[in-house]
This record gives structure tokens, sequence and C-alpha cells, in this order.
């Protein structure tokens, strides 16, 4: 057979066209709009951004991620779309040389950037140090799930395939790459799902990290078997010469970093630029080293201290531009450049390919199912969990993106792999959130609270703690249930902190009878709180504290889970305004933590009370001497929630510092927003207060009142008599009480009487509960 080889010749203008002077520049228009390469890129990345979005935008309400829909667009606009027509693929993505522009290259290293900044974003969330604090359970999945398909693929690689075929190593290459789990990816599909700080998600995460780890190290052992003894022992001196320099010079000097940036103050830029040159100059040098520039991101980036203040100023910093903009253009030009046309000519002749990917995925599913289930967890969470370790996602398609560029994968073999991995990253969310549903943990609960529980029986309260200048106002609270020995109260204090520069959310549980960090720890003053409150009064207050890291849209699960497991009968949040306890003016609010307070309300298994401080005069048994009693006062209106409000005053009249005042505010006729049943119970609820049996330091009256308006302007002009007011939330009661007031309520999660006593032109000191 005689062989022809053919020379062309492509022309680049130098120096090349970057940057347009304008419109109005004589000759614009003569050679092409985009002509020029900036506005060239800026066409490309603005329509790839519209495509995708425009595919999201109709493809999310069936549950497809965003990823998926970001391939889709790449379809579209790639061979099977618009790029069919040469003159359109010639505007949008034009050849380097060919068609005299290189706008493609540019736009190729840009992406590119995207993906690699992408990856050190996702070493710097990942905390390695988690992998000696992972339980069995999670190592049993995770090496499973690592082992069982490389075993099964093999097994199945050397019973069906011809090593002698020229095409052995695409076959065997392809087969290990679908084997993987990678952590990133399950990381980025858990948040997606919302369900990343559920049990199941921090076991799937876990899980994902140690098998990623396992696959990690397969990989290089297997690069080192395919090389000479001296260049595996070059490879290998280079790789270890560069993690000592990062572990031992670049770790110590951003610890030096952290050390200098004062506690609460963000950390300097010029850090910040400094860490970014680390972050240039690791990619140059494994690039050097005879590795891919992704290597020396990915080992910097889980270097870089996790979490506040070094890795999360980085996250915030970055991880908006590089991976909200840049890597859905990566994904999407990935996808486009795959020519599915050679899929379709070759598919006939892919059926090892085809049964081998099968294998690998009937295999990992199963080795991802049964541990679950030998450790006796639900049928359908186990399911749940096993379609999220089979997941596949944007790592997986640059490797294969990767291995394609190096000529390694032919072009219907990538376009195999991309549908492969569009295929689970589309079909496995779905599935899961049929099979998963977090809520249906509280279903059927029968909500705890303060009514019901005994006079003398512990009480179990969820103290939830944001900054350290809550923690004063929830424990005067707390010793205004006057815990003693014969009603002890039993405090789980549960500090949250919000998710930032970390993949994976922590629940801590604090052991009191250990002694406290040198401060390092960012709940030291909520243990140092709780720990010396219990310890003053013994055998009165039982104090546990836990500490919950997670992202601000699902820390509701980590309280309401707490409250589940620890039988808690009323958990105590902050209000989301803080006052000035000088002049009483607001001096900042936080609406993460008002949504946080609604969630709540709607998911607790039990009693919930928002605590509204205004700086005022803390409990005198708290610790502030004062010849005055602590004042309560109860507005009454029925139902309920009312009825709960009462329950808790009914403990705090046993104090007998303490003086309560319960207000019942009712109407002349018959007729109110209750049914009869409801005013029997009600009545009963008020017998006690009415004759006076709990003591000398309570008393009752009533109020009549007409209407909304009057009951506003009462309530009103006796806050000043009280140091702390209770009241009911209501919600979506009606009654004459508060008629016309529900038109003016701005905080409906407060209640009418509520959202009244938080308001910021009521000029009080009074703490409302």
């Amino acid at each position: 057979m005689n062989s022809t080889s053919t020379e062309e010749e492509h022309c680049i203008t130098l120096p090349p066209k970057i940057n347009s002077q304008g419109l109005q520049v004589k000759g614009y228009w003569d050679h092409g709009v985009f002509q020029f390469a900036m506005p060239q890129l800026q066409l490309q990345m603005v329509l790839i951004f519209a495509v995708s979005q425009v595919f999201h935008f109709i493809l999310k309400r069936v549950g497809l991620p965003p990823f998926a829909t970001q391939i889709l667009a790449g379809i579209v606009l790639g061979t099977m779309g618009i790029g069919k027509n040469k003159d359109i693929k010639k505007l949008l993505f034009p050849n380097f040389g060919i068609d005299d522009s290189q706008a493609q290259e540019i736009l190729d290293a840009v992406e590119l950037f995207g993906y690699t900044m992408f990856l050190f974003l996702s070493g710097v969330k990942t905390d390695m140090g988690m992998l000696w604090k992972v339980g069995k359970k999670s190592w049993a999945i995770g090496v499973a799930n690592a082992l069982v398909p490389v075993m099964v693929g093999g097994a199945a690689l050397f019973a069906l395939a011809d090593f002698h075929r020229l095409d052995a190593q695409e076959i065997v290459l392809l087969t290990a790459i679908q084997s993987m789990t990678v952590f990133p990816v399950i990381s980025c599909l858990l948040n997606d799902l919302k369900i990343q700080n559920s049990e199941l998600g921090r076991l799937a995460l876990s899980s994902s990290l140690v098998s990623n780890l396992i696959a990690l190290v397969l990989l290089f052992l297997t690069m080192l078997m395919r090389m000479k003894k001296e260049d595996a022992f070059k490879n290998v001196a280079m790789a270890a010469g560069f993690l000592l320099v990062i572990i031992f010079v670049v770790r110590p000097a951003m610890l030096w970093m952290i050390r200098q940036t004062p506690e609460g103050r963000p950390v300097r830029d010029s850090h910040l630029r400094a860490v970014l040159a680390m972050l240039f100059l690791s990619s140059l040098a494994s690039r050097y080293f005879g590795q891919s520039v992704l290597f020396g991101a990915i080992c910097l980036g889980l270097v870089v201290p996790d979490g506040p203040p070094l890795g999360s100023a980085i996250v915030n910093k970055l991880d908006c531009f590089f991976v909200g903009l840049l890597l859905p253009i990566y994904v999407t030009v990935t996808a486009a450049k795959v020519d599915l046309m050679a899929l379709k000519g070759s598919f006939k002749e892919m059926k090892l390919e085809l049964i081998l990917l099968f294998l690998v995925f009937v295999s990992k599913f199963a080795a991802c199912l049964v541990p679950p289930l030998i450790c006796e967890m639900p049928v359908k969470d186990s399911l749940a969990l096993a379609l999220i370790l089979c997941c596949k996602g944007v790592v997986e398609l640059g490797i294969y993106r990767y291995v394609h560029e190096m000529e390694v994968l032919d072009e219907g073999r990538m376009g195999l792999a991309m549908m492969a991995v569009l295929a689970l990253a589309s079909l496995m969310p779905i599935l899961v959130k049929l099979l998963f549903n977090n809520s249906r943990k509280y279903a059927g609960y029968q909500k705890r609270n303060v009514v019901h529980l005994k006079p003398d029986s512990e009480l179990p309260v969820l103290a939830c703690i944001h900054r350290a200048d809550q923690i004063n106002p929830v424990l005067d609270l707390v010793d205004a249930f006057y815990p003693t020995p014969e009603g002890p109260v039993g405090v789980y204090a549960l500090h949250l902190i919000k998710l930032v520069g970390r993949a994976m959310p922590v629940f801590i549980t604090h052991q009191l009878q250990k002694t406290v960090a040198d401060g390092t720890s960012h709940s030291d003053q909520v243990i140092l709180a709780f720990a010396h409150y219990a310890r003053s009064n013994p055998g009165a207050v039982r104090a546990s504290i836990f500490t919950a890291v997670s992202p601000p849209k699902l820390m509701y699960e980590d309280i309401c889970q707490t409250a589940l497991d620890n039988l808690a009968v009323l958990i105590l949040l902050p209000f989301h305004k803080r006052w000035s306890s000088i002049d009483g003016s607001v001096v900042s609010e936080d609406s993460h933590i008002r949504s946080l307070n609604c969630s709540v309300l709607q998911w607790a298994p039990c009693s919930v009370g928002i605590l509204i401080d205004r700086g005022g005069r803390p409990n005198a048994a708290a610790g502030t001497a004062s010849d005055e009693p602590f004042r309560v006062g109860v507005f009454f209106l029925g139902g309920n929630d009312d009825r709960e409000a009462l329950a808790i005053a009914r403990r705090m009249a046993r104090d007998p510092e303490l003086c309560l005042s319960v207000v019942h505010l009712g109407v002349d006729d018959e007729e109110g927003c209750v049914v009869s049943w409801d005013k029997m119970i009600d009545g009963e609820a008020l017998k006690v207060f009415k004759e006076g049996f709990l003591g000398k330091n309570v008393e009752y009256w009533k109020e009549t009142v007409e209407d909304g308006p009057t009951t506003a302007r009462l309530v009103r002009s006796m806050v000043h008599q009280f140091d702390l007011m209770i009241v009911g939330r209501r919600h979506e009661l009606e009654c004459p009480q508060t008629a016309g007031l529900s038109a003016w309520t701005e905080l409906p999660e407060l209640g009418i009487l509520g959202d009244l006593l938080a308001s910021n032109d009521l000029d009080t000191s009074s703490s409302v509960l």
C-alpha cells in the first residue's frame, strides 16, 4: 500500500489582533465584525452562558442538574447542532490558522484556567484530616466502591478483550476512569440536592473521600508500572520532592499568614496574592516535572488550611467567577468539541465497551449497596447512597478530555464516554430525589412541648448560638427557668458556624471534661460559658455542647436533628436583629438568621422560641445584683401557642425572686377566635393563675379589648413594666382582639403580638420570647 503525505500551510496575522479600537475605526467591518480576539471571546462566552442558562431554566423542572444541562448546551452548539453549519462554526468557533483567528485557542486557555481553579478550590475545601475521623462504615463503603469495580472490570477485560488489539489501551483506560468516584463531584451533587449535611450526605462525602484516595494511589502505581525503571525512579523522586516542598515549605508559610491575621479580621490581600502566585508556580513546576498542570493545582489546594480565615477567604474571592462562570464554559466547550457523528458511525463496533461500562456500573452500584444494608441502613437510603456514589461529573469529563487531547482516546470512544457521563449525571440526581426525602423522618412524629411535660421533670432545651454576644441572653433565660435539683434543666447548646471554604459539613460533640484548647476552636467561648454555668449549678443544670459547621440554608437540619436526638421540648433561637444596649437602636440585621428561623419553625419536632434580646437588665440570678425582682409578663389570647407560653411561665413562677404577671386579653361577648373546646382548655390552663395556687409572686388580671388597635395600645403601654415578655405565635389564627393588625405585620414568623413587640419604634429595653 502506498502512503501519501500532504502539507498544509496556515497563515496568521502578527501581531495578533486582540482588542478592537471601536466601531468608528475605518475598515472595522471590512473583514468581519469579529476579526479581533477580544470581541470574539466575548461573543463565545455570552452565547455559551445564554444557551446553558436557557437549557437549565427549562430542564431543572425535571430535576436535571446544571452540569447535565451544560453538556446538552455544548451538544447543541457542537457538531450535532448549529455547529454543523460551516459559516456559523467559522463565526463562533474559528480554527486556528485556517480562519486567521486565535479566538478558539484563547477560549481554550480561559476555560482550562477555570477548570484548573476549580480543582484548586476543590482541594482548598477538602480536609484530608477527616480521613482519620471517618467511621468504619465509611471505610467499608469507600474501599468496596474503589476496589470492586476495578476487579470486576479487570476480570471482564481479561475474559472478553484481546490485548493484542491496537485499541486495547483505550478500552482499559475507558474502564478505569469509569470505575472512579471523585470527591469534588459527589460534593457538588450533594450541594445541588441540598442534602450534604444530612446523615446520608455525610456518609456519602466521607465514603467518596476514602474511595478517591484509593483511586489516586492505584492510578499512581499503574503509571509507575508502565514506565521503565529509570523513568519511574525519576518520576517518583521529582513528585516526592515537589510534595515535600509543598508540605514543609508552602503549608508553614500559609500557617504563618493565618497567625498574622487578627481574630475576626479578613486576610490581607497581599497574602491572597501570594497564594495565587504559589498556585501558578506549582502548576508550572508540576509541568516541568512531567506532570499535568492540574497536578500542582490540586496538591497546593490540599495543603491550604480549610475554613476561616485563609481557606474561606480564597473561596469567597475566587469561587463565584471561576466556578460560577468559567467552569460551565469549560463543560460546554468540551461537549461542543466532541464529534458525536463519529460515535454514531462506530456505535455498532463498540459492543465490548458497552458491556464493560455496564459491568462496571452494576458492580459499583452493588459494592456501594451491600455494606450499608449489612449495617442495617434503610433500603431506600442504601439505594440512594449507591446512586450518589455512582454519579459522574466534571472531573471525569475533564479526564476524558485530557486523554482525548493526548490522542490516547479516539473520537468515537470520547463520544461514548461523554454520553455515559451525561446519562449518569442526569439520572442519578432524579432517582435520589425519588428515593430520599430528608423531611420524612419528622413525619408522624408527635411534637414535644412544655405543656405535656411533668412539673418536676427535667426541662430539655436546645439553645442555638451564632455569635458570642448571644450567649449571655440565653443563659439569662435558662436561669429564669429556675433550675433546681428537684426541677433540673438540660441545656443543649448548639454553636452554628457557616460552612465556608470547606466541602464537608462538620458536627462535633464537645466533652466538657476535657480542657479547652488554646483559643483555636471557634466554640471555645460557648464551651467555657455553658460549662461554667453547669458547674455553678451542680445537680440543677446539665450542659451538653455541640458545634455544627454547615451551609446557612441547611442549618435547620442540624437544629431539628439535634432536638430530635436529645428529646428537646423547646428550641431557643436568636432573633435576626441586634439592638444596641446604649441607645436601643438596631445595630445589625442578618437575613440568613431570619430565613433559618423560618425553616426551623416549619420543620421543628418540638416547640420553638425566638428570643428577642434588646440588651435590657439580665436576670438577677444570673450574677447581676439588683434590689428589684426580675419581672416577667405573659400576654394571653388563647390557643395552643399561648398555652405553651403559660407552661413556660409556670415553670419560671417557682422562683420566689421572680414576679410573674399574666395578662388575659379577652372580649365581652362569647364569640372568639377559637372553638368552645379550646376555650375550655384555656380556662383550665388559666385556673392555677386565677386562683393564686402558684404563690404571691404571681398575679393575674383580665383586660377587655374590642379590636386590634385597642390591643396594640394596651400592650405598648405595658411593655415598660416587664424585663421579659412571653407571647404565643398563634400562627394563622384570627380573633377580635387582633383584628386589623395582621395587615401591618412585618415579621409573620413572630405572630401578631410578637411582631408588635419586636418593632423598631417600640421604646423599651425589655426582651421578648
